[in-house]
């Protein structure tokens, strides 16, 4: 090439122009300061040769000033265990139509089998680009794999982790030993929530129960006008039991099961003799019956389902009975299927239930396409793909605007249901996860002891302080 040092401005542009017209590259940007150093550039994201440069994405951390758009095409692989297949494979057609420059690889697992997984995928050679995490239980145990919400999440544009539910995001941060947040919360579930039977609640001429001096009302009258049929029906298991003592301690104090836990407030205090009390008076008045405590498994839903019972308590996972698509797959009895908070016990107390920021979307170490993994989670999370997956209703959507289609219910009872689900699950005070070990090994046995009439709410707590502190 011509020396273009002897020559003047207007000149050592010709040049450079013809070169560039020469070359095979199709576009070219030729910067005043190029000229005026004479240097050339035919193009910032020009080629060499026949083969096209991507533009380089700036390591985890590193500031751009502005949103980095995905350089693509790209695969990313996406590993998860939630929510069901279908839903999400949906999600990624929509997403791949919206990014045409990125393919999604799915992969979903068991969440057992996720557990184990996960962690020898992260230390091994699988170049992971987005996965899925238990939140509760999984974040401690990869986060030191993983790249910090707070080094990624620009790389898409807007403040789009600020439309996400606080409380969702607070506790996924809570999750992590060092209060880092890790993985966006896609989704929550809480409990204990009552689903009905709309068309036999009809029948009885009779609203869904506010309190449970409304539901024993219920309760008495339908053992008397039909007595082959369960009032209400939920699972004798102790996790599903512990849930629904901790619900009704929510109703007066919110924050109890996680004060606990922390070693905050002990098990024999004021609050959790209340609430033990509260929760004996259910089976003492009939409201609750004892006889329903031997049910375990899936066996309370089947009789909800098949038309033996008006009500049914069980966690928000449950959710998916409110939705057409389920009634048609499963062929349900129950036509009408209606959902509400569970009644409250005492005066002056509110509707509750405690949550958990159940599956998270986190961006592995080891990822090379951290935009384009950053531009699918927040499809998922706050974007058009939420709609898509969050159809079944397994999980309540962390995106906080984010309301259900009617086209989706298989009733407007149910509709309204789920609203009210969302916003308690959204609201809710405790963390939904117990201390496993202790609910096996004490907790459990002495809830069931309460709920059997074998012992009082005050010698229960006296129980549950000595072996915690015995644990601890």
């Amino acid at each position: 090439m011509t020396d273009l040092a002897g020559l003047n401005l207007v000149s050592r542009v010709v040049i450079l122009l013809e070169a560039c017209m020469r070359g095979r590259a199709r576009t070219f940007a030729v910067t005043t300061a190029a000229l005026a150093l004479g240097l050339s550039a035919c193009s910032a994201g020009g080629t060499t040769g026949d083969q096209p440069v991507r533009q380089a994405v700036p390591e985890a951390g590193e500031k751009t000033g502005k949103p980095e758009k995905p350089a693509g095409p790209v695969t990313l692989k996406y590993w998860t265990f939630a929510p069901p297949a279908d839903g999400l494979k949906r999600a990624i057609t929509a997403f791949e139509q919206a990014n045409p420059g990125i393919e999604v690889e799915l992969r979903t697992f068991t969440e057992a089998d996720y557990r184990e997984r996960l962690p020898e995928a992260l230390d091994g050679d699988e170049a992971l680009d987005v996965v899925g995490l238990q939140i509760p239980t999984m974040t401690r145990a990869v986060a030191n794999r993983l790249r910090p919400v707070e080094d990624w999440k620009d790389k898409v544009s807007g403040g789009w982790v600020e439309e996400l539910d606080e409380g969702a995001v607070k506790r996924t941060e809570k999750a992590a030993k060092d209060g880092e947040l890790y993985s966006v919360p896609m989704g929550s579930s809480g409990g204990a929530v009552m689903y009905y039977n709309v068309n036999l609640l009809s029948e009885l001429g009779e609203p869904f129960p506010e309190t449970a001096a409304d539901l024993e009302s219920i309760v008495m009258r339908l053992k008397k006008e039909i007595p082959g049929l369960r009032p209400v029906v939920f699972s004798g298991e102790p996790r599903r039991q512990e849930e629904l003592l901790f619900t009704v301690a929510g109703q007066s104090h919110p924050t109890l099961s996680d004060d606990l836990l922390a070693g905050d407030k002990p098990w024999n205090g004021p609050e959790m003799v209340s609430a033990l009390t509260a929760y004996r008076s259910l089976f003492d008045r009939g409201v609750l019956a004892r006889s329903a405590l031997t049910l375990k498994g899936d066996r309370p839903a089947e009789l909800f389902r098949a038309g033996k019972a008006l009500f049914l308590v069980d966690g928000s996972g449950r959710s998916p009975m409110l939705s057409a698509s389920y009634h048609k797959k499963e062929k349900v009895t129950v036509k009408k299927v209606g959902a509400g908070p569970f009644p409250t016990i005492l005066p002056g107390t509110e509707h509750a239930v405690r949550s958990t920021a159940e599956v998270g979307l986190a961006i592995p170490e080891k990822s090379k396409h951290v935009a384009e993994a950053a531009t699918l989670i927040e499809f998922l999370t706050t974007g058009d793909g939420v709609s898509s997956w969050a159809g079944d209703l397994t999980l309540v959507p962390s995106h906080e605007d984010f309301r259900m289609e009617s086209s989706v219910f298989a009733a407007p009872e149910g509709k309204d249901g789920y609203a009210a689900i969302q916003d308690l699950v959204r609201e809710g005070g405790s963390q939904n996860v117990p201390d496993e070990v202790f609910l096996e090994r004490v907790e459990g046995d002495v809830i069931l002891d309460v709920a059997r009439g074998r012992t009082t709410a005050k010698k229960a707590a006296d129980r549950l302080q000595k072996e915690w502190a015995r644990g601890q």
